[in-house]
This record gives C-alpha cells, structure tokens and sequence, in this order.
C-alpha cells in the first residue's frame, strides 16, 4: 500500500522544495483546495478537492492508496490548523509521510520582523457558534489571530472595544506570501479598522504598547508571597495553604464561576482568577473594612474577571451566576447556614473547599457535606518556616488548618431514608 503524502505548501509554490516538486510530479491523484490544485496544471492526473464533507474525501483516498500514489495539498504547515491534523484521525500514522512548510504565523512574524516564540496564537477558522471572549487577552503581550471571512479583523476590533482593551498595537496582514497583493497594515486605534475592507485571507496581530505592559503580566504564579497582598490583621489565607486550597478547587476550565466567601484580602479569589481568565470570581465579604484591601490587590494583580461583593452571605447571591467552584474561608457562627446554601446554589458535579483552623466548624462542615452526599475529604496542613537566629536558623510554626473538600454529586441532595 503506497503511503500518502501531505505536503505543505507554505506561503506558495516557491516555497515547495525539488524533493516536493518530484512527489507531486510522480503522484497519481492529487488532493488538495481548489486554489491549491489551481497551483499544478497536470491533466493526467485525477484531482481531488476538499470540501466541507471531509468524509467523502477521506473515502475517496482510501479507495484509491492501495493502487495509486496520493499527494495531499495543505497551506502552509499541515499540522498547523491543517488538513494533516484532520487526516491522522483518519488514517495510522506509518501510512502518512508529512511535509512540514512555513507556517502563516510564523510568515506573518517574518513580515513584521518581530520573534513570535512567546505568543498566544488563537484560530477564529470556522468557529462562528462560538463568541470569543476577549478580556481573556488582558494579560497577554503578543497575539496572532487566525481569521475568516466573519471572524474577521473587524469581528477582532469591535470586541477588543467592547471589553474596554485599547493597549495593543493592531496589525492586519493580507494574502501572505503573495509579491504583488501583501499588505501590512498597522492601528493605533482598533476603531479605525471597521471602516476598512481586507481582502482573504488575512491574519491579526497584537502587540501590546511597551508603556502599557503590566508588572504581573508574566509573573504572577499560584501561592504568590503573602507581603504582595494588602491585608489586615494578618487576614489572608497564606501562601503555602493557598497553594492547597486551590488545588483541592481543581479549577479545570478556563470559564469556571468562582464563588470566594468570607475574601478577607481576595487572595484566593485574584489566583484563582488567573486560572479561569474567561470565567468569572466573586469576591463575597461583609466586613467593608475589607473590601478597600480586595479592591486595592484586584488593581494591583490587573484582574478584570472578579466581582467584589459586599454583603452577608447569603445575602445578594440570587443575582450572581451559579457557582462551579466554592470556596469558603470564613464563616465563624454563620457557617451552617454558609456551606447549606453553598450546596445547594452550587453546580452538579461542582466542588467547594472549607478551610478552618477551628475543630467545631470542622465538624459543622464534615457533617453537612455529609448531608448533601458530597463524600468530603479532610486534609489538616501544619507549616513551619524558618526564623533566623542569631547563630542559624529555626523553624517557626503556623497555625495549623484543615482543608475540607468535597464534589456534588449527579443527582444532588439526597437524604438519608430516600
């Protein structure tokens, strides 16, 4: 059985080296998008075009391999958002002999002569049931955006406006690859884009505005030294629990909804913001002391997807969205009442963390997720850290805290006797 080879063609035939230029030659049946095939005039050859219906194609090939030599035209590099990608759901890997070519991104990078290594590349192609959302981006310094014909760099312009982000530098590249029709476009104001007319295909690229750039951008992490938090009295859940904590939250998914009770400074809300960029968190606390201290690390950890919330729990909690993830680390004599209305205001299969340091309210927790049948797990987590001594070093110990966790299950409350 003859191996199909899948060919990208870069950014066009000149791209194409004399060892491509051979397989095609010799190849009996030649596949690939029409523009592609347009590319090689060779009437002996059978010639198929891929469309929509990517089955029939994938038929057609396997009808053909045995007997024939197959080529496969891809643009660009066909692993990158290519026809290679879909062909190895397809087909054993040993039957696929794949050639790699420029990819439209890293052409686009060349042709503003800016290293692309460290930048978040994001495919619009085909995606139109999906809305994009944009503010995920805030914390980003270099985007190359893969548009279609509505995707487009207008679809990317007005939703950078609607979310407020006006710090990036916006570039629109026009048929890559082609000496007499690339275009490269530079905005300063991505409003300025909807009044023009680009012609397919066509890339973005974002680049954020040096004196924009953000002194967290990169260098935020998950259990950040507690000093970097504004706090009072030493209310913050400290960097080492923290760690824990949101492990135990297993925030899986970048659009989770994140419920922090009992907030204090909202260091657990603003990192588990940073893993749930197109979700959302709120920062519940009723002590308005506190929410200055929220607001002011919010500010200063640039996040934009967390709500402060300044209320008595439960107070208020009918108008914010249903919760994925809970976390609940304040309570004191309310926190029956808390961790019920948690449960039941939580979404199936959604998990809630409890830290306390105070064995009353780890009874309180373990009996009512009990209840609810969330099969809690208890962790007790003791840090030390080391002090310095006039003549070394010694260990200093922490409170010791327990860490509750437990996820809803499918059916929700079930009660004893049911």
């Amino acid at each position: 059985m003859n191996p199909i080879n899948i060919i990208g063609i870069g950014q066009g035939k000149e791209d194409l080296t004399l060892k491509h230029l051979k397989l095609i030659k010799e190849c009996d049946v030649l596949v690939g998008g029409r523009r592609h095939l347009d590319m090689f005039e060779y009437p002996d050859k059978q010639k198929i075009f891929i469309t929509s219906h990517i089955d029939s194609v994938v038929e057609a090939i396997k009808d053909k391999m045995s007997l024939h030599k197959i080529v496969v035209l891809a643009s660009g590099d066909p692993l990158f958002y290519g026809i290679g990608s879909t062909l190895i759901k397809y087909f054993e890997k040993k039957q696929l002999h794949i050639h790699s070519n420029i990819s439209c991104v890293s052409a686009a990078f060349a042709a503003i002569k800016e290293p692309w290594h460290d930048a978040k590349i994001i495919s619009l192609h085909g995606k139109q049931s999906e809305p994009f959302f944009f503010k995920s981006l805030v914390k980003e310094n270099k985007i190359a955006f893969l548009t279609d014909p509505r995707m487009n760099p207008q679809y990317i312009a007005a939703g950078l406006i609607k979310s407020g982000i006006n710090n990036f530098r916006f570039c629109v590249l026009e048929n890559l690859g082609d000496k007499t029709l690339e275009k490269v476009t530079w905005f300063k104001d991505p409003a300025l884009v909807g009044e023009q007319v680009f012609s397919q295909p066509n890339m973005v690229i974002l680049l954020k505005a040096l004196k924009e750039k953000s002194n967290f951008s990169h260098e935020t992490h998950i259990g950040m030294e507690d000093s970097l938090f504004k706090h009072s009295k030493g209310l913050i859940t400290k960097s080492e629990i923290r760690c824990i904590s949101l492990s135990k939250l297993k925030l899986i998914k970048k659009n989770h909804v994140v419920w922090d009770i009992g907030s204090g400074s909202g260091s657990i809300g603003i990192e588990a913001s940073l893993q749930v960029p197109g979700g959302k968190v709120y920062a519940i606390e009723k002590h308005p002391g506190r929410i200055s201290d929220i607001n002011h690390n919010i500010k200063l950890f640039n996040c934009d997807n967390i709500e402060v919330v300044n209320s008595a729990f439960p107070i208020g909690i009918e108008k914010l969205k249903t919760p994925d993830r809970i976390f609940i680390g304040g309570g004191g004599e309310n926190l029956e009442e808390i961790i019920k209305t948690s449960c039941d205001r939580l979404s199936l299969l959604g998990v809630i963390v409890v830290n306390t340091v105070l064995l009353q309210s780890l009874e309180t927790s373990m009996r009512i997720l009990k209840e609810y049948k969330f099969d809690p797990h208890i962790m007790q987590i003791q840090i030390s850290k080391s002090k310095g001594m006039p003549f070394g070093d010694r260990l200093e110990a922490l409170n010791p805290v327990w860490i509750i966790s437990g996820s809803k299950p499918k059916q929700g409350r079930i009660y004893e006797g049911q």
